[in-house]
């Protein structure tokens, strides 16, 4: 007997959810998973779930540290704690995108300088700041905040991709974000954003929403700052657009109304 079609639909959908963990993370998924480039492109839809898992684990990584050492330790552990469980996957592409950006006026070139793994100053610089600020930042935050600060960051985060995805023009023909590229369709965004938003609602109330909509925001600010540098996106830049968001989410919650 076949199974009942909803239970098709749930395998499915826990499929794609696996795909994105696998992805976007370097944490265990189940044996069970089928990958296909068909099944990474649908996988978008569950990246903010994603995202909040890494919350999740980032915020039980915050308790446990802040009750044996400081709060500076504590963010310290957080901040790496994110960088180990994505595999330093957004840092990567933050540091390769400010060594392109930053490192020629051709297009051509540092699309090329984006390729290359080495780190140049531009990259050193950019990852130092970052993190540096990321690691400050939340040491800001309330601490009966810092869980749905952390979780809400790394949620909202996972979500940038998918409307600059949607709507730029992938630069390369192989990549990191080539599967995706013609892929992210206006009903994936909608039903990524949709739970993005349910997540923020259940979390952080009307903050929550302001800091999605503040996220959007800086995305489209992002979408016309690469347009104009590249005339479209990369992987890279994907993933230095997701990285700066985590710290956007970071400082607003630090700001001084919030608490």
């Amino acid at each position: 007997m076949e199974n009942p079609s909803w239970k098709t639909w749930f395998s499915e959908q826990l499929n794609h959810y696996w795909v994105a963990q696998m992805f976007l993370t370097r944490l265990p998924v189940s044996r069970r998973l089928r990958w296909s480039e068909q099944a990474l492109a649908h996988s978008v839809v569950y990246f903010p779930l994603v995202g909040l898992v890494v919350g999740l684990l980032c915020a039980l990584t915050y308790y446990l540290t802040v009750a044996l050492w400081t709060t500076e330790l504590a963010a310290v552990f957080t901040v790496a704690a994110a960088i180990l469980i994505t595999g330093a996957f957004h840092e990567d592409g933050l540091a390769d995108s400010a060594d392109g950006i930053g490192g020629a006026f051709d297009i051509d070139r540092k699309l090329a300088i984006m390729r290359d793994s080495r780190i140049g100053t531009y990259g050193g610089v950019a990852l130092i700041l970052v993190v540096m600020a990321k690691v400050f930042a939340v040491i800001a935050i309330d601490e009966s905040e810092i869980g749905i600060a952390l979780i809400t960051a790394h949620c909202i985060a996972r979500w940038t991709p998918l409307p600059l995805i949607a709507f730029s023009r992938y630069l390369r023909e192989e990549g990191t974000g080539k599967p995706f590229a013609a892929s992210v369709s206006l009903m994936q965004l909608t039903k990524a954003t949709l739970l993005a938003l349910i997540v923020m609602l259940l979390l952080a109330n009307g903050f929550g929403v302001v800091v999605l909509g503040a996220a959007a925001l800086f995305t489209a600010l992002a979408f016309l700052y690469l347009k104009k540098k590249l005339g479209g996106i990369t992987g890279d830049t994907l993933g230095a657009v997701n990285s700066l968001t985590e710290l956007l989410v970071y400082l607003l919650f630090g700001l001084s109304f919030t608490t």
